[in-house]
């Protein structure tokens, strides 16, 4: 038998009868594991057992029906599961935190703090991964229909208030965070700034919400994004003309020279083509000293208290790099002065307010922007940071179901982990800027729904071991970005 016959003949199959069913709990099988509650492969065998009865529950559940509590299937049940739609299920079901949060960890099996299912998952297993050139042209346009909010606000219609919603702010001066807007997260998430953007007449204008948003802590290797744009400031402050993506470094003395791009991609992806991200990252700070290159972060963020003149933990990769244009043969920027470091420690606002200038360079005033930089030097940034390893973004989604629902996607992110010895515990610290068009509209009617928000979290554990504090707090980070989308697709702030 299948769904089809019980949808054309109106019939009601007992659960004994369809435990005995092998043809029709295959396709069963087939229709939930495309909502991602139960695995394939193998496990699509027609046979009744415990995965496929909790898969059944959770299907049953967010579809509103009551077939398992009765032991009855019929046309509804069948009619439901053929005209699935994950789009409209999965967000329903993915309310249940916890349940997500225990979906996560159970994917954490046979992963540890060596590598992890969500933070080490790689850009080569991302849907994603042939979107990334379109990265830049995507964040240039502006939406080509109005956002629900800026509808909710022409014609009185209910939504966010636009006065929760104010210009993007100039440089050095830190916005109104609404320090109870991030109230919702789970308590392992100890810091967090999220910045959701949303057009107002073709205007950009951005709602802060935080949690302990501006108290400095270390965010590892998320801050490494921060020398990489640096240097792009001092390159296009110089040269205006100058495209960092025709540009190398290499040392004033020894070494081979090796592309910009090639160098930031190795970063971001801790693949080593080159050199380690640490070493790569150290490199990168040398173009300026680390007491100028905190100045000219303090002056961007107007965080006057963060600090930022440690390293990461390795000799740079080049100790006196050159940064040259292989068009014009020009050195553009070289190696500054050596002199003492110091420590690492910043904000999530300081991290937020980073990767939304990336992320909005077109829609935020030019006095918010980063100081010098081109947009064709940014975009090298861009198409790097899309090659993050950690998916926490990738798997929000596919939770959400809304793979098949969105219009031109982007997805650029920074992650830093570590286990600190002093504190005893283990901190994961992910940075995101996210863009896409939902293309299902909340109710009929309504035009598509731009998602733009930039977001920083820092989440921390202490069990007293390694790998259980590590795989729980990577299930704990993807469920919470999972939430914060799924807020943002309703508007669901505190």
């Amino acid at each position: 038998m299948k769904l089809e016959n019980i949808v054309a003949q109106d019939l009601v199959v007992s659960l004994a009868q369809l435990k005995g069913d092998r043809e029709l709990l295959v396709q069963i099988q087939q229709q939930l594991s495309a909502l991602g509650w139960y695995p394939g492969g193998r496990w699509i065998d027609g046979g009744y057992g415990d995965r496929t009865e909790a898969a059944l529950a959770k299907f049953c559940a967010a579809a509103n029906l009551d077939s398992l509590t009765t032991g009855r299937f019929d046309r509804a049940f069948a009619s439901a599961l053929l005209q699935l739609d994950p789009a409209k299920v999965l967000p329903k079901a993915a309310t249940d935190r916890e349940q997500v949060f225990q979906d996560f960890l159970r994917r954490e099996i046979g992963f540890d703090a060596y590598k992890l299912a969500f933070l080490d998952r790689s850009i080569e297993k991302s849907p994603y991964k042939s979107h990334i050139d379109s990265y830049p042209s995507r964040l240039k346009e502006k939406p080509d229909t109005p956002n629900l909010a800026a509808i909710a606000d022409t014609t009185g219609g209910p939504s966010v208030p636009l006065a929760k919603f104010d210009f993007y702010p100039v440089l050095g001066k830190i916005p109104a965070i609404d320090a109870k807007g991030l109230s919702f997260l789970h308590p392992d998430i100890t810091e967090a700034c999220i910045a959701i953007g949303q057009f107002f007449g073709g205007d950009i204008r951005v709602r802060w919400l935080g949690k302990n948003a501006l108290s400095n802590q270390q965010f590892w290797s998320v801050t490494k994004i921060i020398p990489i744009l640096n240097v792009v400031s001092l390159a296009n402050t110089k040269y205006p003309y100058i495209d960092v993506d025709n540009c190398m470094v290499r040392d004033r003395y020894t070494g081979t020279p090796f592309p910009f791009h090639d160098l930031a991609t190795d970063v971001l992806t801790y693949d080593t083509k080159i050199g380690s991200s640490n070493s790569i990252s150290a490199a990168f700070k040398r173009f300026e000293t680390y007491l100028g290159l905190e100045k000219w972060l303090k002056k961007i963020t107007g965080n006057d208290h963060l600090e930022f003149q440690g390293m990461y933990g390795e000799p740079p990769f080049f100790n006196w790099p050159e940064l040259f244009d292989t068009k014009s043969q020009q050195v553009i920027l070289q190696a500054a002065p050596e002199t003492p470091t110091g420590n690492n420690a910043l904000s999530a606002y300081d991290l937020t307010r980073i990767i939304s200038m990336l992320g909005w360079h077109h829609h935020i005033p030019k006095p918010s922007r980063f100081p010098g930089c081109q947009w064709d030097s940014l975009e090298s940034v861009i198409r790097a940071m899309g090659k993050d390893t950690a998916r926490y973004v990738d798997v929000a989604l596919e939770k959400l179901g809304l793979q098949d629902v969105m219009k031109s996607p982007v997805i650029i992110s920074k992650l830093g982990f570590g286990r600190s010895d002093s504190r005893n515990r283990t901190e994961i610290c992910y940075s995101a800027f996210v863009q896409f068009s939902n293309q299902r509209p909340k109710q009929e009617g309504n035009p598509p729904q731009l998602i733009s928000l930039a977001i920083t979290l820092r989440g921390v554990k202490a069990l007293n071991d390694a790998n259980a504090e590590a795989t729980e707090l990577d299930a704990r980070m993807a469920a919470e970005v999972t939430e914060i989308i799924r807020r943002a697709l309703n508007d669901q702030w505190a």
